[in-house]
């Protein structure tokens, strides 16, 4: 470990203010149970211990390092109630996402097509094969993914470790301690296990490595793995693109490297589920059935712009509508590329290209299911950009 890393660890230059507020505020949750939905009692316990021990730390401004371990337990325990307990309680029943990811898997083991089921609750799996195929250890040893959504959990968090010791910007507690509160949609998602949509996001951060490392072959296939994941990560891949485009590094042959990349990871992925499923795999997968999602959408009509795609809706067939949407989320995408090519990572370019995805190309106003696929994005663009560059960096 580096000297400079070291004395950051050691050091006892803390947002204390900002970090004792939201502990304080943690800790009136785990005695009330106020915004933790069915939590046991023995999750309300050990958090309420975490939490004395972390503000204890604050109080006395003890080294970094010891009130980011102290954090790092809370978050622990937040994760593995969550994930391992609150998560197999009745609500189960009526959640489609993680049970869709189990019964695909499943189905692909035995040798069939993973889309030609319905969930339990008559609904077709949007699962995508790249989740399936990160699901198959875990469903083949536990016979469900929920050491999948806790393994998913911490990984964010490394990731957001990660760009704080590369900014020295104190974003790591705070965004932990922000996600222990519930509040951007966290609470939801655990509740209903719905980590499968943002699986996406792990890889994101890998191909901007990949990128910064000159290894634009992988950084290809990192890329390639979101849009299997899920559809909707079309945009956000694009965004990375047009990033990368106005980077001082961009040279147009490495586009060419990025798109080999993909275009061999994307094989890699398929040709499993072409083998097992055939034809069937051509007629029942989930790439046509977002596609078929794609073709209108009813907007509210509480602004001009959303007014105009009513109109336009009303009066053009889908595939119209889907060519309208992609210039428009393209090209206000390219504009935020432009406002934010002095910023040295990609990930404000896609939380702007996440939001229009959301609003444009898929849902007028977002459902509670998808609202991470904003913040996610936004969380890590704070762990990565230096501290002169964030408009609440006083806070910091």
């Amino acid at each position: 470990m580096d000297a400079s890393l070291t004395d950051y660890l050691k050091s006892r230059k803390l947002p204390i203010a900002v970090l004792l507020m939201l502990s304080f505020g943690l800790l009136y949750q785990s005695i009330t149970g106020m915004g933790i939905r069915d939590a046991p009692v023995a999750y309300l316990r050990y958090s309420f211990y975490a939490l004395l021990l972390v503000l204890a730390l604050l109080v006395f401004r003890s080294p970094r390092w010891t009130i980011y371990a102290a954090i790092t337990i809370v978050l622990i325990i937040h994760l593995y109630f969550y994930t391992q307990i609150i998560s197999k309680l009745d609500h189960d029943a009526a959640s489609t996402r993680d049970n869709a990811v189990e019964m695909t898997t499943k189905a692909f083991l035995r040798g069939e097509n993973p889309w030609n089921h319905l969930t339990e609750l008559d609904v077709a799996a949007t699962t995508g094969p790249a989740s399936i195929l990160l699901a198959i250890p875990f469903v083949l040893i536990f016979g469900e993914i929920n050491w999948l959504a806790f393994l998913f959990w911490l990984l964010i968090f490394v990731i957001l470790f990660s760009g704080e010791f590369i900014e020295r910007n104190n974003a790591f507690p705070f965004l932990t301690l922000l996600f222990l509160t519930g509040l951007f949609g966290f609470t939801h998602t655990l509740y209903w296990s719905l980590e499968e949509l943002y699986f996406g996001y792990l890889f994101i951060p890998l191909a901007y490595w990949s990128v910064n490392q000159q290894r634009f072959f992988l950084a290809g296939a990192f890329l390639a793995i979101p849009v299997l994941i899920r559809l909707n990560y079309v945009f956000v891949i694009l965004a990375f693109l047009l990033w990368y485009m106005f980077t001082s590094t961009f040279k147009p042959i490495n586009l060419l490297k990025l798109g080999l990349g993909a275009a061999i990871a994307s094989l890699v992925v398929l040709v499993p589920f072409v083998w097992v499923g055939g034809k069937e795999f051509l007629a029942h997968n989930p790439f046509t059935y977002a596609l078929s999602m794609s073709g209108s959408e009813t907007w509210p009509s509480n602004n001009i712009f959303f007014r105009g795609l009513n109109f336009l809706g009303r009066n053009l067939d889908a595939w119209s509508m889907r060519f309208i949407k992609l210039g428009i989320i393209s090209g206000s995408t390219l504009i935020a590329a432009i406002l934010f090519k002095n910023i040295q990572h990609p990930f404000w370019t896609i939380t702007v290209a996440a939001i229009l995805t959301q609003t444009v190309a898929w849902f007028s106003q977002i459902p509670a299911d998808y609202v991470l696929m904003i913040v996610l994005p936004a969380f890590i663009a704070i762990a990565f950009t230096s501290r002169k560059n964030l408009f609440f960096n006083e806070l910091l």
